[in-house]
């Protein structure tokens, strides 16, 4: 009878659909890069010196149901990543409409909820070095129906939490 449960389970398991299997498209950076060269935000020639898609995170941010894909594009330098975008979903999953395109400086990001995601950035003192920002400011964007809302103030944190630069 256990052998029978442990048979059963296993073949459950084998049934269910990988987590990878399910993410749509617009999750991979190669598909939201390809997006951004077909809407002429970024080229060939920036490509080439480096400048790509860093960091995709995948998730509804626009509270529709669908996936979408919040991202950072990498400078291809020291300044890390200098911008922060979103590509709506669609129902197929790939890219819809950039509905966010924002510069900044040493970008990183986080999903906060369906609605919402926290943006965070190096704030440098007078005699900070490039390597060594005295702290980092928060600042979270919310989806209104139309487009994101940026908060009015930014929260400070003396050091920058991990899940906003790490894949």
């Amino acid at each position: 009878m256990a052998r029978l449960a442990l048979a059963i389970a296993l073949l459950a398991l084998a049934l269910l659909p990988s987590a990878a299997a399910a993410a749509p498209p617009l999750c991979r950076a190669p598909v939201v890069q390809q997006a951004l060269i077909d809407r002429g935000k970024l080229t060939a020639q920036d490509v080439g010196f480096g400048v790509v898609v860093d960091l995709v995170r995948c998730g509804d941010i626009t509270h529709d149901g669908r996936a979408d894909a919040l991202f950072t594009l990498a400078s291809g330098g020291t300044a890390g990543d200098t911008r922060v975008g979103v590509f709506r979903g669609t129902a197929d999953g790939s890219p819809g409409a950039l509905v966010l395109w924002r510069p900044g400086y040493k970008v990183g990001v986080a999903r906060h909820n369906r609605r919402s995601f926290d943006v965070l950035q190096p704030h440098y003192d007078a005699d900070d070095a490039n390597c060594c920002p005295s702290s980092f400011r928060q600042r979270r964007f919310t989806w209104t129906g139309k487009h994101f809302r940026r908060g009015r103030h930014a929260k400070r944190l003396k050091t920058a939490p991990r899940r906003f630069y790490r894949p």
